[in-house]
């Protein structure tokens, strides 16, 4: 009994050796990415070629990872609250899958498809990235901007589809096209712009802020 107490206390010795082990070499990882992330932040060449390559990396991996679910959850998660939406206002709707397996419903005699892009994805996808590759903020105020970006981007783009879809059904052609190139195009590049910009300014450190306006190679 003796030798099997101490056979098992020199195993529980060396778990948290081993376990010391591994958390001193994770801290140690965390402190040179910490290095290397002043050293870049010394310059503001090198500060915005990472964040240029950072973003590349975050959008293609987050890309990937919801590639692998179908478009059609993507637009039926956007067409279902919009018919939802139409459907308190007394407009009838049907739905569908077309054959090239884009969602779609009809209203007022009319045949809505909600793309891939129509789903509000990639404004998400973009402002994550680009959140993720910013320098200057701390990783908790990263998660509550995924947060963000997530809930205002699908709620906006809710709202898009929504006012586009009225305008669809009540005014003419010409009208239909400019409100959609303005909606589904200029207005997505301001939206993602001052969610951005809103979020960093709350997130970032003021030396960060001031370093925005000042340039140091």
């Amino acid at each position: 009994m003796k030798r099997f107490a101490v056979k098992e206390t020199h195993l529980g010795k060396k778990s948290h050796k081993n376990k010391t082990q591994k958390q001193g070499h994770f801290s140690g990882a965390l402190n040179y990415l910490r290095t290397q992330e002043e050293k870049i932040k010394e310059s503001q060449v090198k500060q915005f070629s990472f964040f240029i390559l950072g973003f590349l990396i975050f959008y293609l991996l987050i890309s990937w990872a919801l590639s692998l679910a179908p478009d059609i959850a993507y637009e039926s998660a956007a067409g279902i609250p919009l018919q939802t939406l139409l459907g308190a206002q007394g407009i009838s709707t049907t739905s569908g899958v077309t054959e090239a397996g884009d969602f779609f419903f009809e209203a007022g005699g009319k045949t809505i498809i909600i793309s891939w892009l129509c789903s509000g994805v990639m404004e998400i996808v973009v402002l994550v990235s680009a959140m993720l590759a910013s320098f200057g903020v701390a990783w908790k105020k990263k998660g509550i901007g995924i947060v963000i970006a997530a809930v205002s981007g699908y709620l906006f783009n809710l709202l898009r589809i929504w006012v586009t879809t009225n305008i669809i059904l009540t005014q003419n052609l010409q009208t239909i096209e400019l409100a959609h190139d303005i909606l589904f195009r200029v207005v997505l590049f301001l939206y993602i712009m001052v969610v951005y910009v809103a979020w960093f300014y709350w997130a970032a450190t003021k030396e960060e802020r001031k370093n925005i306006f000042s340039f140091k190679k």
